[in-house]
């Protein structure tokens, strides 16, 4: 059964990849490359930071440059909540007539609920995020919601399929859609490698983008385990 769940929602991914895939205004594929840390403080405690290098196409014209610090407190092995900053640095000269580029902050709010059907396990994350620009952009907010699927083939390889929806506090409502996939690689117990498809949908957009990133992970309890 968990074998034609996963292969179900595969297809299902796919098929809206190919409806969208018509629009014409999908003429380039870009490419997202991401260096993040997870770094565990204690069973209720850890740390996050992350980098990325957002291109309107595979390996030049630079859209976005971000920087993401966070932390996050487990309540249970189900529950979880995170506070967030993120920085943004946008250019945006390469699909509009813009006069220069523009920083952003970003202040992140989480909760994370965690489940599981068979092996395939799941994770729900409820984001608000408060937006705020260097230019005359007037400050907004985003309230996003995320249902992530992932399934372990092996203990080295882990194949994922997500979507997110992000909605705007004032009209329109809609802001714009995440829908994607990847597989990871535990090169090591802490550190992974992940290479991945996503479809970013806007209202009369569609962008493919391709995903690539390493994630180090870093366990400071065995220190302390260590010199006790």
């Amino acid at each position: 059964m968990k074998y034609n769940l996963l292969a179900t929602l595969v297809i299902i991914a796919l098929g809206i990849n190919t409806i969208h895939a018509q629009d014409p205004s999908e003429d380039e594929f870009g490419a997202w490359y991401i260096i993040a840390t997870n770094n565990t403080i204690s069973d209720k405690i850890s740390i996050q930071a992350q980098t990325q290098f957002r291109f309107y196409e595979l390996a030049s014209e630079l859209q976005q440059f971000k920087i993401r610090l966070g932390g996050t407190y487990r309540f249970s092995e189900k529950v979880s909540a995170a506070l967030g900053y993120g920085y943004f640095r946008n250019d945006p000269s390469y699909m509009l007539e813009m006069p220069e580029n523009f920083d952003e902050h970003r202040l992140v709010t989480d909760v994370n609920f965690f489940g599981s059907i068979g092996a395939v396990k799941l994770r729900h994350r409820y984001r608000m995020e408060n937006r705020f620009f260097s230019n005359d952009i007037d400050p907004s907010t985003w309230l996003r919601y995320m249902l992530k699927l992932s399934y372990p083939i092996n203990a080295k390889w882990t194949i994922d399929l997500y979507d997110e929806v992000f909605l705007n506090v004032e009209q329109p409502v809609f802001a714009q859609n995440w829908i994607g996939a990847g597989l990871t690689y535990a090169i090591a117990d802490a550190i992974k490698t992940r290479i991945g498809y996503q479809k970013i949908q806007f209202e009369g957009a569609d962008f493919d983008r391709l995903l690539v990133g390493i994630t180090v992970s870093t366990d400071f309890r065995k220190n302390e385990t260590n010199k006790n």
